[in-house]
């Protein structure tokens, strides 16, 4: 109050003309010497749309000084902390934008990780979720504007709310209804904790079947073994035994290769050709979800489930698949490869974000994932970098930083 009373004691003792000449100084000096400045800062800070802007702008100024000071000092300052369950990158993946946290174990933890081209590929509807609910979000990575919801759509907890997967798994609605994804809502059907049949009993006498291949179809199919999950994951031979139980089947194009409802008798691998995956929801026109081109692995989940296919599979092209029948599956089934992704999508069906998927979309989207194991301290992903991966925290947690500067 003092020092304001003096201002204004000088500023009345001032005649017309210093008023006028100082306001003119001080015009040209903002106009020189500031105005510029707070240009290019403010440019930079609309395509930025940093979630601080009092911090991003002192950060801003301390680091474009002329003299570039070498006495800036950053803090990374803790912001979040993610439990099993738990996602992130998938901000960066949606809009484009660099990871702008750095993500560090909390201990041993596991993740289950998806590349961008799977993203893209395999979560349309994970898509969808995840832009409805941007709003929800931390403040670590800054998505691009997107349209409201609709009115009947009410948004889902995610990253910056962790919630523990629930202690009970909920029961799986009727197979019709399946293919349709529900709508945003905190009311669901009670699902139950897993999909798949119980294991088939396997006689001391029995052995695969075995057909005859060439050399270099073996080396092609094994190929195509090593690269699918549910596969890869067996032991030496029974990986021989699925290698040589595969049969050659033909289709031409516009042929049906699986047809939704329909028992599923075949697990299939693509070798030439194209297929198209459609889905009927109930009962209305199909629509195109997925494509498979060679290497492409699909039917599993029928017979993991015991129940009708979810989707047609529908040759684009004239095709050659290989393909596994059903009992031949499920025996072999019996070993790692099918408990490994009993519990990943098991896992999955427990994660908020993943609850609204149809069972077919979260094994595609379990077989695709691969899993990491990191040490206490270890960085999963850098503030600053590109992002091009999506992880769900399996076991364990992180702890999320932003990079803050120190005054």
């Amino acid at each position: 109050a003092v020092g304001r009373a003096r201002l204004e004691s000088q500023v009345a003792n001032m005649s017309d003309s210093t008023i006028e000449t100082k306001a003119k100084a001080a015009k040209a000096y903002l106009e020189k010497d500031v105005v510029p400045i707070l240009t290019r800062a403010l440019a930079k800070m609309c395509v930025e749309e940093p979630d601080d802007p009092y911090m991003w702008l002192a950060k801003y100024l301390v680091e474009n000084h002329p003299t570039k000071p070498a006495h800036i000092q950053y803090n990374d300052s803790l912001v979040l902390t993610l439990q099993e369950g738990n996602f992130f990158g998938e901000i960066a993946l949606l809009s484009g934008k660099p990871r702008q946290a750095t993500v560090k174990a909390s201990g041993v933890v596991s993740v289950l990780v998806i590349g961008r081209d799977a993203f893209d590929r395999l979560c349309g509807s994970l898509i969808d979720i995840l832009q409805r609910n941007m709003t929800n979000y931390s403040n670590m990575e800054l998505p691009e504007p997107v349209p409201e919801p609709e009115k009947d759509a009410e948004p889902q907890a995610a990253a910056s709310a962790p919630t523990p997967p629930p202690q009970e798994a909920q029961q799986e609605p009727e197979p019709e209804a399946r293919p349709e994804a529900p709508k945003a809502s905190t009311k669901r059907a009670r699902r139950r904790g897993s999909v798949f049949v119980e294991a088939v009993e396997i006689d001391s006498t029995w052995v695969a079947p075995s057909y005859p291949h060439s050399p270099e179809e073996l080396g092609r199919i094994e190929g195509y073994v090593a690269k699918t999950i549910l596969l890869s994951l067996l032991d030496v031979q029974a990986k021989k035994s699925v290698i040589g139980a595969f049969q050659k089947m033909t289709y031409t194009a516009g042929q049906d290769i699986i047809t939704q409802g329909a028992d599923g008798d075949y697990y299939y691998i693509l070798d030439t050709g194209n297929a198209d995956v459609w889905i009927s929801k109930s009962g209305a026109a199909e629509i195109k979800v997925l494509e498979y081109s060679p290497g492409g692995a699909f039917g599993e989940l029928a017979l993991l489930h015991g129940e009708p296919r979810l989707a047609t599979v529908r040759a684009t092209q004239d095709c050659v698949c290989w393909a596994l029948d059903r009992d031949t599956f499920r025996k072999i089934m019996m070993s790692t490869g099918r408990q490994d992704m009993n519990e990943r999508t098991t896992f999955l069906s427990k994660v908020p974000v993943l609850q609204e998927l149809t069972p077919f979309e979260r094994f595609k989207i379990a077989e695709a994932m691969e899993v990491r194991n990191f040490r206490d301290s270890d960085v999963i992903v850098h503030e600053g970098a590109e992002g091009n991966e999506f992880f769900v925290i399996q076991k364990g947690s992180c702890k999320c930083y932003k990079r803050m500067l120190k005054f």
